[in-house]
């Protein structure tokens, strides 16, 4: 009877703690705070420290990750708030890597989901509550992974001129294209990874600084934040360029993340 009497208590002890996990972590919120710009972020209440299913199903361009002040605090942010992103970009944001050097484990969820950080060290904050909510920790390590690797095709390189003494490096857009000035293609390598989800090493060997553009709309740019239509417009964007895109594999360092309880 007493064993039967502990085995109740307890039960009723794990309930209770995934209620408070739910109500925590899963909070009912004012989708306001969710407005993908830094005024409403900067506008929410402090001291919150949330993860919820997505309230949100959006066009591509209209989901993501804010930050608060301004696009320049990445780094060392005040406030985060992401909205309609995978778990695998939070834990991202989180310990503060690119989601395509994340390995998430066998069986993780895939459902999107939005979060909100206005507390002190938030990026520790959002760690403790992927911890709490989906039973989530995560260590960087070298592993042998997928990769997929810049390659010389042409030679040639059509479309790349090298740049010229005194330039610097910027961007700038007219009349449909994007006009890169004074960039290294080892420095494509972040924006690739964004786009498809998977590490992306330069062996091209070229170690010049070139002058390259390319073709900018808001199509284009819809199409490059859905990794499942990414590749082709990348391939052929490299392509032209006398560029392209081999699998291989590499130890790199990655941020695997594992159950911590």
């Amino acid at each position: 009877m007493t064993r039967t009497i502990v085995m109740f208590i307890a039960v009723l002890w794990v309930l209770a703690l995934a209620l408070a996990i739910k109500l925590a972590y899963f909070p009912s919120a004012k989708d306001a705070y969710f407005a993908m710009d830094e005024r409403s972020l900067q506008q929410a209440p402090a001291n919150l420290v949330f993860i919820r299913p997505t309230h949100f199903s959006l066009a591509v361009f209209r989901r993501g990750v804010v930050y608060a002040p301004g696009l320049t605090s990445r780094i060392d942010p005040t406030r985060i708030m992401g909205r309609d992103v995978s778990l695998r970009d939070v834990i991202a944001v989180a310990w503060q890597l690119d989601s395509a050097r994340v390995r998430m484990p066998a069986g993780a969820p895939t459902n999107n989901v939005d979060f909100i950080v206005t507390a002190s060290q938030p990026r520790k904050r959002l760690q403790r509550a992927i911890r709490d909510a989906f039973g989530y920790s995560a260590d960087k390590e070298t592993v042998a992974t997928d990769i997929l690797a810049i390659k010389v095709e042409d030679p040639s390189l059509p479309g790349i001129v090298i740049s010229g003494k005194g330039e610097h490096e910027r961007s700038r857009y007219r009349n449909g294209r994007l006009y890169i000035t004074h960039m290294r293609l080892k420095e494509l390598t972040g924006g690739l990874e964004q786009a498809l989800k998977i590490p992306v090493v330069d062996e091209t060997g070229l170690t010049n600084y070139y002058d390259f553009s390319l073709e900018w709309d808001t199509q284009l740019f819809m199409r490059l934040r859905d990794p499942s239509t990414a590749r082709p417009v990348l391939d052929k964007l490299l392509a032209n360029w006398g560029l392209g895109l081999e699998p291989d594999t590499a130890s790199l360092e990655m941020l695997v993340v594992k159950k911590a309880w």
